[in-house]
C-alpha cells in the first residue's frame, strides 16, 4: 500500500515538482561523488606525501651515516657536524610522531606539521599526513606502515649514540683504531635493521595505496552507478507519465497542421501537460476561426494588390510618357525662342545699348542650357525601354564609347587604362550610356594642370559583376557623395564646370537596371573612384528568351 501511495503520490505532482525532485536527488548524488572524488584525491596525496617524507628520513639516515663514515676517515669536525645535520630530518619526524601517538584531544596539531617541516615535508603536505594517520590508524597497511616507523624511529637513539662514541673515541689522543672498526661495526648492524625496517615501511605504504585505490574505485564506480540508475530510472518514470499525453498532442498537432482542426486531442491527467491539451484544443478552435478569416482577408487583399499593381503600373507609363512629351515638345518653343532672339542677336547687336547686348547674350545662353537640359531629360526618360537583355561584350562597348570621345580624350590628353573586361547580360546603350558618363566626369573634374589618368577594372564577386572607374582628379567630399547622384544636382558653378547636373543621376538609373548599385569613394585633391555592379542575372533576362 505504501509502494502504490507513493507512486501515486509522485504521478500525481505537477511536471515542474518532479523535474526539481529528479534534478534535486541527481544534484545530491553528484555532490557526493565529487566528495568523494576530492576526498579521494586528498587521501591519495597524503599517501604520496607519506612516501616522500619515508624517502626523506631515509636520505636523513643514509646520509648522515655516510658522513659518519667520511668523518673517521678525515677527523675533520666538520664532518662530524654535517653528521649531526643530516639527522634534523629524523630528529624532526621523530618529534611528530611522538605527538601524534597522544591521544586526539590532548594532540596539538601545531607541533606535529612543525615536526614534518623539521623533516623536510612540504607545507602542503602536512595537514594531510595527520588526516591520513588519524583516520586510516586502523587499517592493516597503515597500521603496520605506523608500527614500522615507530620501530625505526626508535633507532635512532641508538644511532645517536653510536655517532657520539666514535667522535669520542676519535677525539682521544691515544684513539684506537680496533675499537673505532668494533663501533663502525655496530653502525652497520644498525643500519642493516634500519634498511629493513626501511623496505618494509615503503612496502606497507605501496600495499595501503593500492588498498584505498580499490577502496577509491569502488566508492566512485558505486556512486556513479547509483546517479546513473537514479537518473535513468526517475526519467523513465516521468518520460512515461507524460509521453502519453504527449501523444495525444502530437495526433491533434499533425491533424492541424493538415489542416484538419476537427481532431481534438485526449486530455488524460489534470497537470501541465492536461492542462496543455485543453490549451491546444482552445487554441485549435481559434485557428480555426482565424484561418477562415485570414482566407477572406487574402482574397479580399490580392484583389487590392492586383488593382494597385496596375494603377501604379499606369502611372508609371503616364509619367514616362509626360517626361517623353514634355521634354520633346519644349524642344519646339524652345528652338523658336532661340531662334528669334539669334536673329535679334545678329541684327540689332550693337545698334542698341551695351545692356540689350548683355540681356540678348544671357537669353542664348539661358535657351543653350534649357536645349541641354531637355535633351538630358529626354535621355532619362528613354533609358529602360530597351526591349530586352542581350549578351554584351564590355571590351567592345567600351571601345565604341572611346570612338567617340576620341576628340575629347586628345584635347585633354588623357590616358585611359583597361583591362579586358568581361561579356555579360545587358542594355548595350544603357551600359555605352553609363560608361560615357563616368569617362566625361573623369576628364571634365581633372586637377589643372595635371594630365587625366583614368583606370577602368572589374572583379567577379558572387552574383554581380563589380565595375571600377577611377581617376586623379580633384576629387568629391565626403557630404556630397551621395547628393551627386541625384537628378540636376549639381558641386560646381557653371563657369567653372559646364553640365546639366543629370549625368550620374543617368548612370544611378542605368545600375539600378541591371539589378546593381553605385558608390563613390573619394579623397579631395586625390582622385575618385566610382563603383558599380552589374547583376548576373539581371530583372528581365527571361524576355531574351
Amino acid at each position: 500500500m505504501a509502494k502504490k501511495s507513493l507512486r501515486k503520490w509522485f504521478k500525481n505532482l505537477s511536471i515542474k515538482t518532479k523535474l526539481y525532485f529528479t534534478v534535486g536527488i541527481m544534484a545530491t548524488l553528484i555532490i557526493f561523488e565529487l566528495m568523494a572524488l576530492a576526498f579521494s584525491i586528498h587521501t591519495l596525496s597524503s599517501v604520496r606525501a607519506y612516501v616522500n617524507g619515508e624517502a626523506l628520513w631515509s636520505k636523513g639516515q643514509k646520509d648522515a651515516m655516510y658522513q659518519l663514515v667520511t668523518y673517521v676517515r678525515t677527523s675533520d669536525e666538520a664532518d662530524y657536524q654535517k653528521f649531526k645535520n643530516h639527522l634534523t630530518v629524523n630528529i624532526g619526524d621523530h618529534k611528530a610522531l611522538v605527538e601524534l601517538g597522544k591521544p586526539k584531544d590532548q594532540r596539538n596539531d601545531e607541533i606535529v606539521k612543525a615536526g614534518f617541516l623539521e623533516g623536510r615535508n612540504h607545507p602542503d603536505d602536512a595537514q594531510g599526513m595527520i588526516n591520513l594517520f588519524s583516520r586510516f590508524y586502523w587499517n592493516y597497511y597503515i597500521s603496520n606502515a605506523i608500527s614500522l616507523w615507530i620501530k625505526a624511529d626508535s633507532m635512532v637513539p641508538q644511532f645517536i649514540a653510536i655517532g657520539e662514541k666514535l667522535h669520542t673515541e676519535i677525539q682521544k689522543p691515544d684513539k684506537s683504531q680496533e675499537r673505532i672498526n668494533d663501533i663502525l661495526k655496530e653502525l652497520e648492524a644498525m643500519n642493516a635493521v634500519v634498511t629493513v625496517f626501511e623496505d618494509e615501511f615503503s612496502k606497507q605504504l605501496g600495499d595501503g595505496s593500492r588498498w584505498l585505490e580499490r577502496l577509491i574505485l569502488r566508492i566512485l564506480l558505486g556512486t556513479a552507478i547509483t546517479v546513473e540508475l537514479t537518473g535513468l530510472i526517475l526519467a523513465i518514470i516521468v518520460s512515461r507519465g507524460i509521453s502519453k499525453s504527449i501523444d495525444a498532442i502530437l495526433v491533434s498537432t499533425r491533424a492541424v497542421a493538415k489542416g484538419d482542426f476537427s481532431t481534438k486531442a485526449k486530455v488524460y491527467s489534470s497537470d501541465e501537460i492536461g492542462t496543455l491539451a485543453n490549451d491546444f484544443n482552445a487554441m485549435a478552435l481559434e485557428l480555426e476561426k482565424l484561418q477562415n478569416e485570414i482566407k477572406e482577408a487574402n482574397a479580399d487583399l490580392e484583389r487590392k494588390v492586383e488593382m494597385r499593381t496596375m494603377e501604379l503600373e499606369r502611372k508609371n507609363k503616364e509619367l514616362e510618357q509626360f517626361a517623353y512629351v514634355a521634354s520633346h515638345d519644349l524642344q519646339e518653343p524652345l528652338k523658336t525662342v532661340s531662334g528669334f532672339v539669334g536673329l535679334l542677336n545678329k541684327q540689332y547687336k550693337g545698334r542698341l545699348d551695351e545692356n540689350a547686348d548683355k540681356y540678348l547674350e544671357y537669353i542664348l545662353q539661358a535657351s543653350d542650357r534649357m536645349r541641354t537640359l531637355i535633351k538630358d531629360l529626354l535621355v532619362y526618360s528613354r533609358i529602360g525601354r530597351a526591349i530586352a537583355f542581350v549578351r554584351s561584350d564590355c571590351n567592345m562597348l567600351l571601345h565604341e564609347v572611346l570612338a567617340d570621345m576620341d576628340n575629347n580624350i586628345r584635347e585633354n590628353k588623357a590616358i585611359i587604362h583597361t583591362e579586358t573586361l568581361p561579356v555579360l547580360y545587358a542594355f548595350p546603350t544603357e551600359l555605352k550610356l553609363l560608361f560615357q558618363n563616368l569617362l566625361s566626369n573623369a576628364i571634365k573634374f581633372r586637377k589643372p594642370g595635371v594630365r587625366p589618368e583614368i583606370s577602368i577594372t572589374y572583379t567577379h564577386i558572387p552574383g554581380f559583376f563589380k565595375f571600377a572607374v577611377s581617376d586623379n582628379g580633384i576629387g568629391i567630399d565626403q557630404q556630397h557623395r551621395d547628393r551627386i547622384f541625384i537628378i540636376f544636382q549639381r558641386l560646381h558653378n557653371r563657369k567653372d564646370y559646364e553640365g546639366s547636373g543629370i549625368g550620374l543621376a543617368h548612370c544611378k538609373k542605368i545600375v539600378e537596371l541591371h539589378g546593381g548599385e553605385i558608390w563613390v569613394e573619394s579623397i579631395p585633391g586625390i582622385g575618385s573612384t566610382f563603383y558599380f555592379t552589374i547583376s548576373e542575372m539581371p530583372p528581365g533576362i527571361q524576355n531574351e528568351n
